[in-house]
């Protein structure tokens, strides 16, 4: 296109005002023409660049809109809030680490702009880190007292925590400044919910779907606090629409990073068709130790699969004075991404040995560092439910490593992950459809079989629902298994969660204590549930639990 009807032959300086005055009209389609027929004209600024990429963005098109931003970029070093928009687009291409040190360049540019603070605090958020988020989203309040937006964020932090009193009043603040936030309504309903005042928190959020505003992750967010009002007053057959729902939202969003693409379904397959073929034997040197110095007496990993309560298990056991845990850090991503995602992979591994299996070990307890604990001399605690799907690389890695495998009857563990959003991971993606949740945990329960089977690693099976029903019995197993003497302090692990900022959805329930409501919540849902039930079979059988 050499020239558009509405852009005649101009000076750079004249197009750049034009495209400036649609773009502060909110006028983007005009500015984006406009921008694209000066740049078909030879010229070049960073404003022109930007009103193509603001349009991109808007028609959802973030990796062509981030491109124009980083043209524009090069030609502005010290631009603010050019660096804001190239943190948001990577914010929405989940290229967390990128973002974070975009949004820190714009801060060290202008640490006085309350937005950059915020828009920080919500990839620390994403990106697993609860305590550096709360304190952006305080940074940006210093800064705007008025920012409804960080005001909401710590509502939700707030409400997360237990804290209904602080995320009714930062809540009640963001709603002065912006009466439909969604982000304060979801965590005013998340305590109305706690409370259970099921029907109130129905009446909050059912306004926020009318119109338009309200899409994507935040819409998600709102269907699945819709999902529990509903749940909470006995309307099973709504609740579960509104699930899937969230899920579908989440689903939409999300498919361009994951579909088309081979699965974690896909790897688990080639684990599985690999050990059923290899000898155990090539796992582990003759001889071979994990000792480290500084390092624990006892390395212990909590797996299984997600919401089998590994999390009530988890804070249980750091209650104990000679056990430090650590919930869902996945230290082996590196080696696991290294090692098991192919045939390639796994034979490099079983010839893993020297100074790279060294190398490999140092790098897990460096990264363990980095959260400040001191293991040494003490048992640690590993918690992460899929490291089950890494169940070769640590013993490759641990071989004296113990595995604590938790189990719940297979039907609440599918229909609690339907449920509950997760930050949306390559596992987590598969989560998003019964059918594809129900065939991962097949398939992963497959694998955890056959490693006990065939790997030569200390098991110990940790039933939720015998811990729920008998807490000593169960929790004393652990004790022993784990070589720790019984100690009455494991018994406050809700005091001790009420403190923390626990990142499973689990957390909630942590705090309550120990309740019998979550053993077999699958049967309100047993309609629901019919398509998946013949799948999990094999593993209510397996396990011993009832048929109905």
């Amino acid at each position: 296109m050499s020239q558009l009807p509405e852009f005649g032959a101009q000076s750079t300086a004249e197009a750049v005002r034009a495209v400036a005055a649609a773009i502060a009209a909110s006028d983007y389609p005009r500015a984006s023409r406009l921008a694209e027929g000066a740049m078909a004209q030879g010229h070049i600024h960073p404003t022109l660049l930007n009103a193509r990429a603001i349009w991109l963005e808007h028609q959802g098109r973030d990796e062509e809109a981030l491109a124009l931003f980083q043209r524009a970029r090069a030609l502005t070093t010290k631009d603010a809030r050019l660096l804001n928009a190239i943190g948001l687009c990577l914010t929405r291409l989940y290229r967390l680490e990128e973002a974070i040190e975009v949004f820190d360049e714009a801060i060290r540019i202008e640490p006085g702009y309350a937005a950059t603070h915020q828009r920080k605090a919500v990839v620390l958020g994403m990106a697993g880190l609860p305590k550096e988020a709360e304190q952006a989203q305080k940074r940006a309040v210093q800064l705007d007292p008025r920012n409804h937006e960080a005001l909401a964020g710590l509502a939700s932090i707030a409400a997360r925590k237990g804290d209904v009193d602080s995320a009714r009043d930062y809540a009640q603040r963001a709603l002065r400044g912006d009466p439909n936030n969604a982000t304060a309504q979801a965590a005013l309903a998340l305590g109305e919910i706690a409370r259970g005042d099921f029907h109130p928190a129905e009446q909050r959020l059912l306004p926020l779907f009318d119109g338009a505003r309200l899409t994507g992750h935040a819409r998600a967010v709102l269907l699945g606090l819709l999902g529990d009002a509903l749940d909470g007053q006995g309307r099973f057959a709504e609740a579960f629409a509104a699930y899937r729902d969230a899920n579908d939202c989440l689903k939409t969003m999300h498919a361009p990073r994951f579909v088309g693409k081979p699965g974690v379904t896909d790897i688990v397959e080639t684990l599985i068709g690999h050990l059923e073929t290899t000898d155990p034997a090539t796992w582990t040197l003759s001889g071979a130790g994990d000792d480290v110095a500084g390092g624990p007496r006892r390395h212990v990993f909590l797996l299984g699969f997600h919401r089998s309560g590994t999390t009530l298990l988890e804070q249980i056991l750091e209650g104990h004075p000679d056990v430090v845990t650590l919930e869902e850090r996945d230290f082996l991503a590196e080696p696991a991404e290294q090692y098991l995602t192919g045939q390639t992979g796994l034979d490099r591994l079983a010839a893993l040995e020297g100074p790279a299996l060294e190398h490999a070990r140092t790098a897990y307890w460096q990264r363990v560092q980095k959260f400040g604990l001191d293991v040494s001399g003490k048992v640690f605690v590993d918690k992460h439910p899929f490291n089950t799907i890494k169940l070769p690389l640590i013993l490759k890695l641990f071989p004296k490593a113990k595995v604590l495998f938790a189990l719940r009857d297979p039907r609440d563990v599918v229909l609690s992950c339907f449920r509950r959003h997760f930050e949306i991971n390559a596992v987590m993606f598969e989560y998003l459809t019964l059918e594809g949740l129900a065939h991962l945990y097949d398939r992963v329960m497959c694998l955890g079989a056959l490693c006990r089977r065939k790997l030569p690693l200390p098991f110990l099976e940790h039933r939720y629902e015998d811990m729920v029903g008998d807490f000593d019995t169960s929790v004393r197993r652990v004790c022993d298994f784990l070589e720790v003497p019984w100690s009455e302090s494991v018994r406050d692990f809700s005091a001790t969660a009420s403190g923390l900022d626990i990142r499973s959805p689990s957390a909630g329930q942590v705090r309550r204590g120990l309740y019998g409501e979550g053993v077999g919540q699958w049967r309100r849902y047993a309609t629901e549930m019919a398509p998946v039930l013949p799948r999990l079979q094999t593993w209510i059988d397996a396990y011993g639990y009832p048929a109905e």
